[in-house]
């Protein structure tokens, strides 16, 4: 089978789900091209698509109207032209849309959708489903109608890219493309909303990147990294920590009663270690140790850091994942976390975690505790079953069964 992947911008950031997954495909025998937009790595199976002139110009001045200068080149606004893979999109069997901010127009997908090709889609957040946008996080308010939303307010070019995105969601309502969620907790959503309620749902995990599971000791990693032998290490990392959907206020508040819970001999034996942009985050605890290591962009160092932690702690309130769950676990780090996401379909209360409801900052102090002092239950099939769904290969295996049953049928 012949796969053509369309991501929005970059291949090395939240592309990379992409990439690892055209990478399996061409593993198991399959033919795989991944289309982007720009920052393309070394990759041969990349194919760099430049942006329009008139497009730059247009988005210049919109970016200019709403005097939104840090994002210059938008979200909403498709920035190519069909010409420019109509070529790829004619050769390929399958087709999979990662996205639809930015890189296709209205007429760009409804010509895509038309084609006799196999189409799904694999979005990578779920605020499309959720009713929201790239410009109204997490709004749950209009999911069968965007033309209701505040933010359409004079003049209406401003507002472009919202509109637009909103046409978007209304063309897959006709043209019902199947859609690979990232678990059964997004899938719940997708069915739920207005707008996507009547598409095809198949639940499989992003795979993660195999680069960051590998074996280390304990004891090893820890000596790599220059972290204590004897101290207890929480690991907590975000794209921006202090971000609210990442729920980093809401860990504060959980270690703050952990502190005054537990007694001063072990408490002197916790260390927090965070990754990823501190911002406002900001850890003041006297008995509780915290270390910032950053920004995180070698594979190498985040499997380390997996493997020297005794926990992983993911407070994230708003979320279809996130992937740390599923790398922590693949390098066996218990992981504390809400019952929503990636988790509840993957940690099991007191085998390899804990599921805690959502904003309960007692139970979720209470868990990291018992995960970091309490012997855990031994189900060893039950833990290698869950991790070998995290695994990139379970991943491009799926979605090749579906693949091949999907052509099967076409070609009856």
């Amino acid at each position: 089978m012949k796969y053509l992947l369309i991501i929005n911008n970059d291949t090395d950031g939240v592309g990379q789900p992409a990439v690892n997954l055209c990478s399996n495909l061409i593993k198991k025998g399959h033919s795989s091209k991944i289309i982007a937009l720009h920052k393309s790595l070394e990759n041969p199976n990349v194919i760099k698509i430049k942006r329009s002139f008139f497009s730059r110009i247009f988005l210049y001045f919109l970016n200019f109207l709403k005097k939104d200068f840090n994002e210059l080149f938008g979200f909403g606004f498709s920035t190519i032209e069909y010409k420019n893979i109509e070529k790829h999109v004619m050769e390929a069997d399958i087709i999979i849309i990662f996205t639809l901010y930015k890189i296709i127009s209205n007429k760009i997908l409804k010509k895509i959708l038309n084609t006799n090709k196999i189409v799904y889609f694999r979005p990578l957040d779920i605020e499309l489903a959720a009713g929201g946008c790239h410009f109204n996080k997490g709004c749950q308010k209009f999911k069968s109608s965007c033309n209701k939303c505040p933010k359409f307010i004079f003049p209406n070019l401003v507002n472009y890219p919202t509109k637009n995105l909103f046409e978007k969601k209304r063309i897959f309502e006709k043209y019902k493309p199947r859609v690979f969620v990232q678990n059964n907790y997004v899938g719940k959503i997708f069915k739920s909303s207005n707008i996507f309620k009547n598409l095809k749902t198949y639940p499989v995990f992003i795979g993660t990147n195999d680069k960051r599971n590998k074996f280390y000791s304990k004891k090893k990693a820890r000596k790599i990294l220059k972290i204590n032998q004897n101290e207890k290490i929480i690991l907590f990392g975000a794209f921006d920590l202090s971000s609210e959907i990442k729920g980093g206020h809401l860990l504060i508040e959980a270690l703050k009663i952990l502190n005054k819970t537990i007694s001063k001999d072990i408490k002197k034996r916790i260390r927090l270690i965070t990754i990823g942009e501190k911002n406002s985050f900001n850890l003041n605890l006297k008995n509780i140790q915290w270390t910032h290591f950053g920004v995180v962009a070698s594979n190498k160092k985040l499997n380390l850091l997996y493997r020297a932690a005794d926990v992983l702690v993911c407070p994230s309130l708003y979320c279809f994942g996130p992937h740390i769950v599923t790398e922590a676990l693949l390098n066996d780090l218990p992981v504390v976390g809400y019952n929503l996401g990636v988790a509840q379909d993957t940690v099991i209360n007191n085998v390899n975690g804990y599921l805690v409801p959502k904003y309960n900052n007692k139970t979720f102090a209470r868990s990291i505790y018992k995960t970091l002092y309490s012997k855990k239950e031994r189900q060893t099939k039950l833990v290698n079953k869950i991790k070998s769904f995290c695994s990139s290969d379970y991943e491009a295996k799926t979605i090749i069964n579906y693949s091949q049953k999907d052509l099967d049928k076409k070609s009856i």
